[in-house]
């Protein structure tokens, strides 16, 4: 690590503690995740980072990082012991209502040692909407709704119920049934009437091999241009869909490949159309990223 990332991880862990001294969380977490980004071995950076989100699963995994780079850390090992007495106990974020009673019997957390602001009214129980026997204090900042810690995506605007951070996607992300069902068939139908091209044109000398490794590319790019045009859509869902489809389409010629191979000796054939349906596929996923 350069001297001048070094100072600036310092500098980020300055301002990341100055912050939640402040009581701004976001600008806190936003500070650390970016130091543990430029240094991943750096215990200070972990340890604040595990101070400022509220997700006890998290504040666990942090403050482990922690004593796995400096074992000796106390404030780490007490807030570890406090953590996981809070999850045996069934809480999936940090508490606040025990927070004075600790500091008062001498069992203060250093990651929950802050003071609360009074308590005026009863808390009300709230449960994941998606896990009903889970009891939470977290919501989405969009739809208001109750989620636990498991459903919780987090996001620097706040946490995100699964349905909300799924429509926050663009829409040629979001990709249906319908949409993977036509990628599917494209590529199936791009690879067996390709593979049969290439099938026959490999014995040629030199074809074969300038077919495989420009043509399969090309073809790639070509079912790329269908699905879009067809469906709009791109993103995981479709990569699988479309890849799927051109290896099921290349496998009925590419095994008959091989019993010929086994029969008469087809070596060329079969290396120069496994060649080519590899490329096709990988072009293919990679473009519909």
């Amino acid at each position: 690590m350069t001297e001048s990332i070094a100072a600036e991880v310092q500098q980020l862990i300055m301002e990341g503690r100055a912050a939640a001294l402040a009581g701004d969380t976001f600008t806190a977490r936003t500070r650390f995740r970016r130091a543990v980004e430029l240094d991943s071995d750096n215990a200070e950076a972990w340890l604040g980072l595990s101070g400022v989100v509220p997700i006890l699963a998290e504040k666990r995994e942090y403050l482990q990082r922690v004593l796995a780079l400096d074992p000796a850390n106390a404030e780490a090992a007490a807030s570890l012991t406090y953590v996981e007495q809070l999850q045996a106990e069934g809480l999936q974020i940090a508490p606040s209502q025990r927070r004075q009673e600790r500091r008062a019997s001498g069992d203060a957390s250093p990651l929950l040692a802050a003071p609360d602001p009074p308590v005026t009214a009863a808390v009300e129980v709230t449960y994941c909407y998606n896990h009903p026997d889970r009891e939470t204090g977290l919501r989405c900042v969009q739809c208001n709704r109750p989620i636990c810690g498991s459903c919780a995506q987090i996001t620097p605007t706040g946490q995100l119920c699964p349905q909300c951070r799924k429509a926050r996607r663009p829409p040629q992300y979001q990709a249906e049934a319908s949409h993977m069902l036509i990628g599917g068939i494209t590529g199936l139908f791009a690879a067996l009437l390709g593979s049969i091209v290439v099938l026959f044109l490999s014995s040629i000398p030199f074809l074969g091999l300038f077919l495989a490794l420009m043509a399969g590319p090309l073809t790639g790019e070509l079912t790329v241009r269908i699905v879009e045009q067809l469906t709009r859509k791109r993103g995981r869902a479709m990569q699988a869909a479309v890849g799927t489809g051109l290896a099921l389409g290349g496998l009925p010629l590419l095994g008959f490949g091989v019993m010929a191979l086994l029969v008469g000796g087809a070596f060329l054939q079969v290396l120069l159309l496994g060649l080519w349906l590899t490329l096709m596929t990988i072009t293919a996923v990679a473009r519909l990223r």
